[in-house]
């Protein structure tokens, strides 16, 4: 997916409007939230529509609560990206540890056995690959497979899931903030907030990288993102021998 044309004066306002409004909204929500929750320990004593007025409301904050920290990552991510936190991550056991502590079933792994090295932010990669696997929880059945290769001076990272894949006129605007494809209707309290996949997006794109959908082989969806392995190859050129040996990776990245 291209990274979309930017107005820099007015979407500085925007950054700074959307982080001011998070920041506010998260002392008032934490009351109701907190209200709610002393509420639900009195369900029983409740007549049933107080019952189902107070799902709805745990339900709503619940939804309210992601939707506030996803535009306080998305304040993060529009930040000034200097490198500083960047280092050499072997793409392979961040998979590896994703999928370990992801809530849903977990896929089938496809991982090259050489380190597959790119100078990045871990953390940033960490919510790539949470939020493609959270992802394909939602819409797609459940991610089946996850894969990551090199080829060609590219790492590529791919998320298959079991769903009925995404209409090719989707396939771009699923990326975009807000957007929830077909399923932009949906209020119920897994239906997400449309921030997941443009907070992926946002960080690949920092990586220097691309992220795209597409039919999978087989039917359902595949998710891909890339990020150029020469970023790493170049570091690893600058470093002492035993620095440079997978497992010992953990230099800073200074762009």
């Amino acid at each position: 997916m291209p990274r979309p044309a930017r107005f820099p004066a007015v979407e500085l306002r925007v950054r700074r409007f959307v982080a001011d409004v998070s920041h506010e909204l998260r002392s008032p929500l934490t009351t109701m939230t907190t209200v709610a929750e002393v509420l639900e320990r009195r369900r029983d004593a409740m007549p049933a529509p107080a019952q189902k007025a107070l799902q709805l409301l745990l339900a709503e904050l619940h939804r309210f609560r992601g939707m506030v920290l996803d535009l306080l990552e998305i304040a993060a991510v529009d930040q000034a990206d200097n490198g500083e936190e960047r280092e050499l991550v072997d793409l392979g056991p961040l998979v590896r540890s994703g999928v370990a502590s992801s809530p849903a079933p977990h896929p089938t792994l496809d991982l090259a056995p050489e380190p597959l090295l790119v100078a990045a932010d871990r953390r940033r990669l960490d919510r790539v690959l949470a939020n493609l696997l959270d992802n394909a929880a939602r819409y797609g059945g459940g991610a089946v497979r996850v894969a990551a290769h090199a080829r060609n001076g590219v790492v590529r990272l791919e998320v298959d899931d079991a769903g009925e894949g995404v209409p090719a006129e989707l396939r771009e605007r699923i990326f975009e903030r807000f957007s929830r494809g077909l399923h932009a209707g949906r209020r119920d309290p897994d239906s997400g907030t449309g921030l997941g996949l443009a907070i992926v997006a946002d960080h690949v794109y920092r990586h220097d990288g691309r992220v795209w959908a597409e039919a999978r082989p087989g039917g359902g969806a595949r998710s891909s993102w890339n990020s150029p392995k020469r970023a790493a190859d170049a570091v690893l050129s600058r470093l002492p021998d035993r620095a440079a040996r997978p497992g010992n990776c953990r230099c800073r990245v200074r762009s």
